[in-house]
């Protein structure tokens, strides 16, 4: 006679299925259920999960006050975030009638931010209509990146995850007009566009920031284009980079290198990086190497290779301390995304810091494997203090990844010739092709893309991979 009782949810597979799955759950420690509960909640094994909460649901974990559904990995996701995020909503439901908490983790995500910012709208009803957790939900608390349910709903571009977020008594027209949150204020002003919302919460000189949505393996056209740049195979397909105004956009360079903003701004040439960084061809070579971005700025490109490659480090570095905050910014607003997809150690993984490049105390102890760099020539007295970095920094046989426009930058004929001298080779010159100049928009959104980033598909950019000899 079965085990199994009837729900209203169901089981995935039969029931003789089942009473082997209770079997195993009742070998497994209450450690070892734990860990299963999370990862079976991740992939939406439904009959493991129950089997699992049949037999190890009924009493405390540890001797911790918190049950058994609600057991959280190192970051203190649960798995209900698992579930939530990865859009299982039959698991969710279970998991939600076996009394699941809908608690932040370490990071201030709540399952139903990860719900969100995923577009899984079943999901999303399901947490806001759980009669046991109503009045206990806020749809405008905001994560430890400032971002709201709400924000990611936007940031979906699912208009039914907004349209039942915004139902909810927590979104109440006299809470997003009265400044609760000013990121989900009036969403017409917010200019809540298809690639993201713009956050109005944090300014740095005039303006207001913009939270951009990318895919660097997104493709338009073409059986040809694919093999240039493949599907994702599993990984998280999209990255949020914030841009901030940049400040004294009069003089934005400064007197000092460390007074220069630019970087505060996303560069048209860096999404170019980002796409070369993330084909194929060159991702497959950074596997186990440490990598380090110059002159980062928003840390697209760096961000990028983290996504989509398997390198074991990767450090974004530039020297206004602005710039710098807003690249650890970057790392942080995507961990939660990266995490849920199976990326361990994010935030130990990837990293901001600050260097100087005529500063030697400022640098990494050790050498590094890799160094890319996007259009940070533009005066030539930068010259010699890039080239004496690079060559400082890279190890004997490791590769130099530079992108710029083809024209328009003084200072650039004199730098790739330096660079092609005393120690370093260049292994490779070529002109960027069209695909690395397609809209990167998650949502393919040419206007938008248009409106944000008008020169990547008007100018010609340059790739140039050097080595270092010695």
């Amino acid at each position: 006679m079965t085990s199994y009782k009837d729900d209203g949810i169901g089981l995935d597979g039969t029931e003789t299925d089942f009473e082997d799955l209770l079997e195993q759950a009742s070998s497994l420690s209450k450690e070892e259920a734990a860990f299963e509960l999370l990862d079976c909640s991740r992939y939406g094994e439904l009959d493991a999960v129950r089997a699992i909460l049949d037999k190890h649901g009924s009493d405390m974990t540890g001797g911790s006050s918190a049950n058994f559904v609600d057991s959280a990995d190192t970051e203190e996701s649960t798995a209900l975030h698992k579930a939530s995020g990865n859009g299982h909503a039959k698991v969710c439901r279970l998991l939600l009638a076996r009394g699941a908490s809908h608690n932040g983790n370490s990071s201030g995500n709540t399952p139903l931010h990860w719900a969100a910012a995923n577009g899984h709208d079943k999901v999303v009803q399901l947490i806001l209509e759980e009669p046991r957790l109503k009045g206990n939900i806020d749809v405008l608390t905001k994560n430890s990146s400032g971002r709201s349910s709400l924000t990611e709903g936007f940031s979906s571009s699912n208009t039914k995850v907004v349209g039942i977020l915004l139902e909810h008594e927590s979104a109440a027209e006299e809470r997003l007009i009265g400044g609760v949150k000013k990121d989900e204020e009036n969403a017409d002003d917010n200019v809540i566009d298809e690639d993201g919302p713009v956050d109005k919460s944090d300014e740095i000189g005039s303006g207001a920031c913009a939270v951009h949505e990318f895919n660097f393996r997104r493709i338009e056209t073409g059986e040809d284009n694919e093999s240039k740049l493949p599907s994702t195979n599993g990984e998280a397909k999209t990255i949020l980079v914030r841009e901030l105004p940049i400040a004294h956009a009069d003089d934005p360079f400064g007197s000092k290198a460390e007074e220069d903003t630019t970087g505060l701004g996303i560069w048209c040439a860096s999404l170019v990086a980002a796409r070369w960084m993330s084909s194929e061809e060159i991702a497959s070579r950074f596997k186990g190497k440490t990598v380090m971005e110059l002159g980062a700025g928003c840390g697209v490109p760096g961000l990028a290779v983290a996504y989509y490659s398997n390198a074991s480090s990767i450090l974004l570095t530039d020297l206004n301390p602005a710039t710098v905050e807003n690249m650890q910014y970057n790392i942080d607003l995507n961990k939660d995304r990266v995490e849920m997809h199976g990326f361990d150690n994010w935030c130990e993984r990837v990293r901001a810091d600050t260097i100087n490049w005529i500063d030697r105390s400022t640098w990494p102890a050790e050498k590094l494997d890799v160094i890319i760099c996007s259009d940070c020539i533009y005066q030539a007295d930068i010259v010699p203090m890039l080239k004496g970095v690079v060559s400082g920094l890279l190890k004997p046989g490791g590769s130099f990844f530079y992108t710029c426009p083809e024209s328009g930058r003084d200072g650039l004929p004199e730098f790739i010739q330096a660079m092609s001298e005393k120690g370093m080779e260049l292994v490779k010159k070529s002109i960027a092709c069209d695909l690395y100049r397609q809209n990167p928009l998650s949502s393919g959104d040419d206007e938008d893309c248009f409106l944000h980033f008008h020169e990547l598909s008007s100018t010609i950019y340059e790739l140039y991979e050097f080595r270092r000899c010695h």
